[in-house]
């Protein structure tokens, strides 16, 4: 693998461990705006093998957001271990943990790296299948990286509904979609090996001709409009599951408190 080498130190790699937006060391009070901003949020792009992008974000208290990286200050807690330029970009220069910080307007926001040697890059893959009586595969669902290294990567299943996300290392959100299909998203998942994962996507609830929405999904495979438990789907093997939010699903989650 070809890697960055420092002039007079070992070659060294990069990769991400936890990312925060502030000290988690323990609970901060409510924000208080400073000069309008209540946030700065720091993410980072994939890392290469020595260097990784980072970007700051502000957050202001009228719901708005703005990049402002190239507007922040950038500090490395540890210049011994890594270093970051007035753009956000970091170099590796040593191996442990590194907090680096972004400040915009008196507002810091922080991110925790490992800098290790070499980087180590891994692949998460798996089956997206419907949620249904016979789990059958979908194809052409769209698996994407949303927050985290390698945010805005992402791949479209193929005809037996698998997927290969490559040169992930770290702390992720990920979504999967498809039209006629409930989006799936999984957040915070740690990626520190080869992993496998496969994904459930639940059909989009039909509606009748009188635009109202099915209350169950049957055990056939066919959808009921039932209002009560008791005559959803009595001829089409049971009720599958519920459509949530729905009546059936309220009746359903009152039943279940009552038998407890």
């Amino acid at each position: 693998m070809e890697r960055l080498c420092l002039s007079g130190l070992t070659c060294v790699g990069l990769a991400i461990l936890v990312a925060c937006a502030a000290d988690t060391n323990h609970s901060p009070a409510a924000p208080t705006p400073t000069g309008g901003v209540f946030e700065i949020r720091v993410t980072s792009a994939a890392p290469a093998d020595a260097t990784i992008q980072l970007t700051a974000t502000a957050r202001f208290a009228d719901g708005s957001s703005r990049d402002v990286t190239t507007s922040a200050t950038w500090t490395s807690a540890n210049p011994a271990l890594a270093t970051v330029s007035a753009s956000g970009l970091v170099t590796a220069v040593g191996t442990g943990q590194v907090e680096v910080r972004a400040s915009y307007q008196g507002v810091m926001g922080t991110l925790t790296l490992q800098v290790d040697r070499p980087i180590q890059r891994f692949a998460l893959s798996g089956v997206v299948r419907e949620v249904g009586p016979s789990g059958a595969e979908v194809a052409n669902a769209r698996v994407e990286i949303v927050r985290g290294p390698g945010a805005g990567a992402f791949v479209t299943t193929d005809a037996a509904g698998m997927y290969r996300l490559p040169g992930l290392n770290g702390l992720v959100d990920i979504t999967a979609s498809k039209d006629g299909f409930i989006d799936w998203r999984l957040s915070n998942l740690t990626v520190d090996r080869d992993m496998h994962m496969d994904v459930t996507m639940y059909p989009t609830p039909p509606t009748n001709a009188s635009g109202a929405r099915a209350t169950a999904r049957c055990a056939d495979g066919s959808w009921s409009w039932s209002q009560t438990v008791a005559d959803a789907c009595t001829a089409h093997g049971g009720i599958l599951y519920t459509v949530c939010p729905g009546i059936l699903c309220a009746a359903l989650s009152t039943i279940n408190r009552g038998a407890r």
